[in-house]
């Protein structure tokens, strides 16, 4: 070709060169059998991983095992062909020494990969999350999430609840194990969230989830362990079984999540997985169902449950996790006020000895054997530190106790183990306040009702923390909010109706005491609340009658309404001068000791009770107890001799005893020091206060009479701004009419 520059010999070689090694190199394949060598290592690599995936299965292999299996696997088939072409090359159809130690080497190497994976994959892998920051609670810590109700009949849900709550009692039980409470794992239900941010917010390192298909007496449910950190399956069964088959199912399912997690069932284990069920059907059924309304957590939704326990008791009467659901259902109620201490003994006392150890405690406690209730609730903290509700009777009990050394380390621990309970948030708030850490307490109450903006209960914990922090108008609009959700609560409307008296709204505050007593006739909060409204407008007769009514119902004491209501007649009593009749008539009730020795003292304390709890209930009455005449000074010397016996040598140095150590020994500057602390901004009981510096004497200190009067000039302006608050809100200031479900117009709402 003229002008290429390309000489015609290459144009006319190149094609018979390229075709000619192509065929010799097809050749030499076949005569090596490459293609033979390479899919027959690519068939026996599938059948391997095949059976590693079911193996893996069986034994809860992370899946980490057969990802490096497949890496082992691609670089063999390398070296496998490398093999091949070597061992064609000598022209012998068989392999030699240095083929097989080439072959030995990868193996080792590969086999010690996934050894180490193997047995530390559980641990480690299966637990660890990216980035290397491990489950909070551990890596033996799971959730199991709400089964999904795959029936046809949505009505069936209380059943899948039921399936999900009865399985995770059972893992709760086991001692090396950490589960996610109930509440906590029920707040992600129907929301679709990816596992690893369940996992994250529940600071667990797996998850249990399935479903539950049930037509007549068939059961269709799918179970499965899910690593948190990367969804990964690391167990998973389906089970199609007849309904009485139910219970055998329940128990395979938590003997194979806890033997994935934990390793082998020693016999100790599979006894804890057995406990507190029962084999009848039916019985099952009830409770269930009364487990659905005990959740709904309303006076009525409980009672309900607590008919539904019975039922379960009736068709099973050694269900013991009936039993114990029936106790939480009589609990609440007696808290509320809905029952009196007296009929909730009644009721429980009879299956007291045959529930578990941790609601003995919290039952002993209510029965005032407080040195038990401890005993008990600690031994069932340290038999299952893995469960929220233990800890919860734990914390209760040391509340209860005044022990916030003790207390606030329970509830964090149950909250660390149920970080969605809303109550359980709202309960650690309240701690917090009672310790006197107002601040964080508000803060734990707002993220309560982030929680449940709904739960009523969460807008009365607010409130306390309002009136706590001195804003009388924020306490009065929450505590109405906490009413319209929830009308028939009848410590609301008591609630409301002391805040409202403190702010001078007198008509408003009788108007809700009414109404408290129209929910529950002849109740302890509303009968309490009626002798601080009756001092709030000065009319000490009143107060003083109330609280003489009162001296016989200390048993009945709630969230500090008796206590409160007897320190306010106490005060009324001195002001009228009939001091010496309100300290006999508590003295005949057991109320006070007659005198303070140590003999006396011991004997109203009583075999069973606590000294430093009843020492502790006297400190709170004491205006009653004695008074700062020179005729009551062998009776304050002897209170100092009980609280050094009681509390040590240094009690006068603890800031929970400041303000009594300075009136015992009868410091004027350190009491009126307390009266008027640079801290002090609250606003709060100031009626109250007011009476405490008239009997203290020290009412007449211009420094005293000047900070009364600045605060009742804030208490003047809150009361102008309440209006305008509770119109804002929608919040009434006065209850509904008796009949009328609709509460009335809110304050400055106008006419319609």
């Amino acid at each position: 070709m003229l002008g290429s520059g390309v000489p015609d010999r290459l144009h006319s070689a190149a094609p018979l060169d390229v075709s000619a090694r192509v065929d010799g190199l097809l050749d030499r394949l076949k005569q090596r059998k490459i293609v033979q060598w390479a899919l027959a290592y690519l068939a026996g690599g599938f059948a391997l991983l095949q059976a590693a995936d079911i193996v893996g299965q069986r034994f809860g292999w992370p899946e980490t095992i057969v990802r490096v299996l497949i890496v082992v696997l691609v670089v063999g088939f390398f070296a496998a062909l490398v093999l091949a072409w070597y061992h064609g090359e000598r022209g012998e159809q068989r392999v030699g020494g240095m083929e097989i130690s080439l072959l030995a080497l990868l193996l080792a190497i590969g086999g010690g990969i996934l050894w180490r994976v193997a047995v530390s994959g559980r641990a480690g892998d299966a637990t660890e999350p990216a980035g290397g920051v491990a489950a909070s609670l551990g890596a033996a810590s799971t959730a199991v999430l709400p089964f999904v109700n795959m029936s046809a009949d949505k009505a069936n849900e209380y059943f899948s609840d039921g399936m999900t709550e009865t399985l995770l009692n059972r893992l709760a039980q086991v001692p090396e194990l950490k589960v996610a409470a109930r509440t906590s794992s029920f707040s992600f239900k129907g929301t679709n969230t990816d596992m690893r941010k369940i996992g994250a917010a529940l600071g667990v390192a797996s998850l249990v989830e399935g479903s539950v298909q049930q037509s007549g007496d068939t059961l269709r449910i799918t179970a499965q362990l899910i690593r948190a950190v990367d969804g990964v399956h690391l167990w998973s069964h389906n089970y199609d079984r007849k309904a009485a088959d139910l219970f055998a199912i329940q128990d395979e399912i938590a003997a194979a999540v806890t033997e994935a997690l934990i390793g082998q069932l020693l016999p100790k284990t599979k006894e804890i997985l057995a406990k507190g069920g029962t084999k009848n059907l039916d019985a099952y059924d009830a409770y269930t169902r009364g487990l659905q309304q005990i959740a709904i957590n309303s006076i009525s939704s409980i009672q309900n449950g607590e008919a539904l326990m019975k039922q379960a008791l009736a068709l099973d009467p050694n269900y013991v996790d009936a039993m114990v659901g029936l106790m939480l259902s009589e609990l609440t109620l007696m808290r509320t006020g809905a029952i009196v201490p007296a009929e909730f003994r009644a009721r429980v006392v009879p299956v007291l000895e045959r529930i578990a150890l941790a609601a003995r405690g919290e039952i002993a406690d209510e029965l005032g054997d407080h040195e038990d209730a401890i005993r008990l609730a600690t031994r069932a903290a340290a038999a299952a530190p893995g469960v929220a509700r233990v800890h919860v009777i734990l914390a209760t009990i040391y509340s209860k106790q005044g022990d916030n050394a003790g207390m606030l380390p329970a509830i964090d621990q149950a909250v660390a183990l149920n970080p969605l309970d809303n109550n359980l948030v709202r309960f650690r708030a309240s701690s917090l306040r009672q310790a006197g850490r107002i601040d964080e307490a508000r803060a734990a109450v707002l993220r309560a009702m982030e929680l449940d903006p709904k739960n009523s209960s969460n807008y009365w914990e607010l409130s306390l923390s309002d009136y706590a922090l001195g804003d009388l108008v924020g306490a009065i609009v929450n505590s109405g909010k906490g009413y319209v959700m929830d009308p028939e609560d009848s410590e609301s409307p008591a609630v409301s109706a002391v805040f409202l008296g403190e702010i001078g709204e007198i008509e408003a505050a009788e108007a809700w005491l009414l109404d408290s007593e129209r929910l529950a006739p002849g109740n302890i909060h509303g009968a309490s609340a009626a002798v601080s409204v009756a001092y709030d407008r000065g009319d000490m007769q009143a107060a003083m009658a109330g609280a003489l009514r009162l001296v016989t119902r200390r048993d009945e004491e709630r969230h500090d309404f008796w206590r409160n209501a007897m320190k306010t007649g106490c005060l009324a009593a001195r002001d009228l001068g009939r001091d010496a009749e309100m300290r006999a008539a508590m003295e005949a009730a057991d109320d006070l000791p007659r005198d303070f020795t140590p003999a006396a003292f011991a004997a109203w304390v009583g075999p069973k009770a606590s000294s430093k709890v009843r020492l502790r209930q006297l400190v709170g009455i004491r205006r009653c107890a004695y008074d700062e005449s020179p005729a009551d000074a062998p009776r304050r010397a002897q209170l100092v001799a009980l609280m050094t016996e009681t509390f040590g040598s240094d009690w006068t140095s603890a800031e929970e005893w400041r303000r009594l150590a300075a009136e015992l020994r009868g410091d004027r500057e350190a009491i009126i020091a307390n009266f008027i602390p640079p801290q002090q901004t609250t606003v709060a009981d100031l009626p109250v206060r007011g009476g405490s510096a008239r009997l203290l004497g020290v009412v007449d200190d211009a420094r005293v009479a000047a900070h009364i009067a600045q605060q009742r000039t804030e208490i003047e302006h809150m009361r102008a701004a309440l209006p305008a608050a509770l119109a804002k809100e929608g919040v009434p200031l006065l209850p509904p009419a008796p009949g009328n479900a609709t509460p009335a117009k809110p304050a400055g709402s106008g006419p319609e």
